[in-house]
């Protein structure tokens, strides 16, 4: 009995393998195409970066600055005078967000910040 079984299998199998083959395949592709969609980051519009001189005004003028680094998504200034900034203008220049203490300056720019870097100071961090 369990001989005439393994037969009928092996003769069902050997009948069917285009279309398990096909059914296999066609997982596989859909897999496949789920994983690189799923890899593709849906982007939005570029940010408008604003102009130099907006942001140096935004700062307190570019005597204002006395050092600058850029840490990833964030550019910090260390400033002479703190009192100078405008934040109100920080906000319109484009940051996504702000750090002011002391004499300290930390800008967060999501994605983009290295090209601010290069915007402001004309030169690569």
């Amino acid at each position: 009995m369990n001989n005439n079984s393994s037969q009928e299998f092996s003769s069902w199998l050997a009948s069917s393998s285009w279309w398990l083959a096909l059914i296999l395949a066609g997982c596989l592709l859909i897999a496949a195409l789920a994983i690189v969609l799923a890899g593709i980051k849906k982007k939005g519009p570029k940010k408008l970066i604003a102009s130099k001189e907006t942001y140096f005004e935004a700062f307190g003028g570019e005597e204002n600055i006395l050092g600058k680094e850029l840490r990833g998504s964030r550019i910090v200034l260390k400033l002479k005078d703190a009192s100078k900034v405008d934040q109100a203008s920080v906000k319109k220049a484009g940051v996504d967000g702000f750090i002011l203490m002391s004499n300290q300056l930390t800008l967060v720019i999501k994605g983009d910040a290295e090209e601010v870097y290069f915007t402001l100071f004309g030169e690569k961090a």
